[in-house]
């Protein structure tokens, strides 16, 4: 008794011990913070100017131009970034429109690093960013592959460093931001003839932002390419002017065909935060095309009976609440003749909305024909039309007008076949008949009208007399023994009439 009271409290002792570690170790965890990062995509008109933070650690992408520098300079400024310091400065390549305002920052923040892309250009501007940086004796590297550090809570990585490149476009340099798993992709300027090079050698591009190539240029962020970063958000930096021409209309129905959410400077600065692992922004939504792939299409029928003849019924398109008019859209219709499921593809005209999206509705089998006539008094032989496109057919027969009580059903398979014959029905009853077509994995036909039939009286034959064998045998064995008994007396008469003769002969 006293070693089982010991076990019982040792095994309560163990179990509150299990219990306090548990909750020391869910207080814990849940002290720890799961990180943030904010990206900041900075209208400066014509160009691109990206700046990330995490904490009071801040990291420059990029500058706009030189008449985009006040701009920047502005949004900076609202930042009160501590110390007035840039931890690091990327140019990704030597373009005015990426280089232009650095010769600013330069003169209003301490710049802890530079890292830039192998590619120069012989330009005014992309010259004030390098003797700058050498003027203020600030270290710099060109950028190499593979290159990572933090910033505050995040990891900076340089996925592709410029150097296959033969353009300046092309030899952007490509950068990923990951915190608490997620992950921004900033594009540069690289075109979509270098995205396929690099996928091609096993790049790996997934994210969950992209900075959007080239301003949203054609020749960049191509479909093999979105498909391949798969992202949620896109944020493209372009320039409000009247004579803008990007982004082009093509990126964007790319964009939008993969519901991907679109954001853009040219409504103002955009700012996406990434916090315990979760990606916010206010910033509104801005393509221009919505998809319809994921639209609502309401038919104004979904089930139809086989006729023969093509069916169409009215459609209604609804995409995020409301209704597209049917001007932004063709309709097309397939298989929609005979039985089965037809389709409606509904492809957009491009005005507004991009994509296609489709459904279904269903073609039943026709109401069928019946017929027959009666066979050998108690045997019916119904026939029908008979279908092509159906699987089988199902008949239904009882004496009850109404089907309600002895109801019998046969079911035929064959759809090839158009007549049955039912046998051993009641005589001299009416019977009545249904039938209806079916297709497997679709459904029922419509039952026909019902077909009535009453069978024959039964014909009753004529009782054949049966004659007893043995009579039969008794009465040959009888005459058989009267011809003997014949036979036997003319015998015995001859013989007498000899012997009378052969007498009368001796006497004499």
């Amino acid at each position: 008794m006293e070693k089982l009271n010991s076990m019982i409290r040792k095994t309560i002792k163990f179990f509150i011990l299990t219990f306090i570690v548990c909750c020391v170790f869910f207080v814990e965890k849940n002290n720890v913070s799961a990180g943030e990062m904010n990206l900041h995509a900075v209208y400066v008109g014509r160009g691109d100017a990206l700046l990330i933070n995490s904490g009071d650690h801040y990291m420059l992408i990029d500058s706009g131009t030189t008449k985009g520098a006040p701009l920047l300079m502005n949004y900076l400024k609202k930042l009160n970034i501590p110390d007035k310091k840039i931890d690091y400065l990327v140019s990704t390549h030597p373009d005015g429109d990426h280089v232009g305002g650095f010769e600013s920052v330069f003169k209003e923040y301490k710049v802890g690093q530079v890292i830039y892309s192998p590619c120069t250009k012989k330009s005014d501007s992309y010259s004030k960013f390098i003797n700058s940086v050498k003027k203020l004796d600030i270290p710099f590297n060109v950028a190499v592959e593979g290159d990572s550090w933090t910033l505050g809570d995040a990891k900076i990585t340089i996925v592709y460093d410029g150097f296959k490149g033969s353009t300046y476009n092309e030899c952007s340099i490509v950068l990923k931001a990951t915190c608490d798993g997620k992950t921004f992709l900033l594009m540069g300027d690289l075109p979509s003839t270098m995205e396929r090079q690099l996928m091609d050698a096993g790049y790996n591009f997934k994210a969950d932002v992209i900075k959007i190539g080239h301003h949203g240029a054609a020749a960049s962020s191509c479909a093999k390419f979105l498909d391949a970063v798969s992202p949620q958000y896109a944020v493209i930096s372009s320039s409000k002017s009247e004579i803008a021409t990007l982004p082009k209309a093509s990126t964007l129905m790319r964009l939008a065909r993969r519901f991907i959410k679109t954001y853009r400077t040219t409504d103002g600065d955009v700012l996406i935060r990434c916090k315990d692992g979760n990606i916010t922004t206010n910033n509104k939504e801005n393509n221009g095309y919505i998809s319809i792939k994921k639209g609502t299409i309401t038919l104004s029928n979904n089930v139809f009976y086989d006729n023969g003849k093509e069916r169409k019924p009215k459609v209604t398109l609804t995409v995020n609440g409301a209704v597209v008019p049917s001007s932004h859209y063709k309709v097309k219709y397939y298989s929609n003749k005979h039985t089965g499921f037809a389709t409606v593809k509904l492809v957009a005209t491009e005005v507004k909305y991009v994509s296609t999206c489709s459904t279904t509705f269903m073609i039943l089998p026709a109401k069928e024909k019946l017929t027959g006539k009666v066979k050998k008094q108690n045997k019916i032989k119904l026939t029908w039309i008979g279908q092509k496109n159906a699987t089988g057919y199902t008949i239904k027969y009882s004496t009850n007008k109404k089907f309600k009580k002895n109801v019998i059903y046969l079911n035929i398979r064959n759809p090839k076949s158009s007549c049955r014959t039912i046998a051993k029905l009641k005589y001299n009853k009416k019977y009545y008949f249904k039938i209806r077509a079916y297709k497997s994995n679709i459904g029922n036909g419509k039952w026909s009208k019902t077909f009535a039939l009453k069978t024959g009286k039964e014909v009753k034959q004529p009782k054949e007399k049966v004659k007893d064998k043995k009579s039969k045998t008794k009465t040959k064995v009888k005459k058989s023994m009267a011809k003997d008994k014949k036979k036997q007396t003319k015998k015995s008469k001859a013989n007498s009439k000899k012997s009378k003769t052969k007498k009368s002969k001796v006497k004499k």
